[in-house]
């Protein structure tokens, strides 16, 4: 016969194991939170401003600070933000939006801290989406948004209906842009088109590839005035990125900037966007009348 105290180290050791199994899976499914997580849309009017860069890298950075973060690759059939989290999920958007799997089983965790949904990459089919999938994303990021602090939508370029209505359904629209002629024209361009819209997320902007220190403010008050102006909206200024080679030489495989060189100059730009991100969701988070990121998409696409 066993007796009592032969039997209590393993009885201890069997509830070790099931303490670790219960962290290892509160890991995988998030638990609900309290109230709607922030929801930012990183949008750009061109492609090639670096605004899936930025959108994964501010994703680390909030992680770090101890927020609940999720990226979703809304990129539709031209998704990267796996490739830049290195991972390589075994379920995509495209799974997601076919009704194949849900979004607590399309949830990868990735090796820096944020959860991830990841987008398709050269899938034709995902490039023209009709409503009923639009549907389907917006459900989804109506549980994802009760499980996180923060919500990044890493949207596609330019002004497709598809991409709108993603970015419309954000609080706050992050547009990123470079100092030169062309994504200044396409970035204004997203602008006046947000600003036609009768309700729109907070516009911020990110200035990338700044050769000059200062010349990304000088480059956002051109911009602003010319939307207040002629857009009549008003936008904010959430900091520069500057030209570095810590980011132009990375290689596919390497650990994101903010993870592998948090000292570099981009690094710490990031850092102090992430800052004013923070201010900004704090102090100027606007009053959501309108039911959340759900219904705030499903508004927009009957108007679409």
């Amino acid at each position: 016969m066993v007796d009592q105290e032969t039997l209590e180290p393993d009885l201890n050791a069997i509830d070790a194991g099931r303490s670790l199994l219960r962290r290892l899976f509160r890991g995988a499914a998030p638990e609900p939170r309290t109230g709607e997580a922030a929801v930012l849309a990183f949008a750009s009017g061109k492609g090639g401003t670096g605004k899936s860069f930025l959108a994964t890298n501010c994703a680390i950075g909030l992680h770090a600070a101890g927020k609940r973060v999720v990226v979703v690759d809304c990129d539709f059939g031209l998704a990267n933000a796996h490739l830049l989290f290195g991972v390589n999920p075994r379920f995509t958007m495209l799974h997601l939006l076919d009704g194949a799997v849900s979004a607590a089983q399309a949830l990868v965790a990735t090796p820096h801290g944020p959860n991830l949904i990841a987008g398709g990459s050269g899938i034709a089919s995902l490039a023209e989406l009709d409503a009923r999938h639009m549907q389907v994303l917006a459900k989804a990021l109506h549980w994802l948004a009760g499980c996180h602090d923060y919500v990044l939508l890493d949207c596609p370029a330019g002004l497709a209906p598809q991409s709108m209505i993603t970015v419309l359904a954000a609080q706050h629209a992050v547009v990123v842009t470079n100092p030169e002629i062309a994504a200044l024209t396409d970035a204004y361009a997203l602008i006046k088109c947000l600003a036609r819209q009768p309700a729109h997320p907070q516009v911020q902007l990110v200035v990338n590839r700044v050769t000059t220190p200062g010349l990304g403010k000088a480059t956002f008050d051109r911009l602003a005035d010319v939307s207040r102006r002629f857009a009549r909206c008003d936008i904010h200024y959430l900091g520069e990125v500057p030209e570095d080679s810590a980011v132009t030489h990375r290689r596919l495989g390497q650990a994101p900037l903010l993870a592998s060189l948090p000292a570099c100059p981009t690094s710490q730009a990031i850092q102090s966007i992430l800052r004013n991100v923070e201010w900004q969701v704090q102090s100027r988070r606007p009053t959501d009348a309108s039911g959340g990121v759900e219904a705030r998409m499903l508004a927009q696409i009957r108007r679409w």
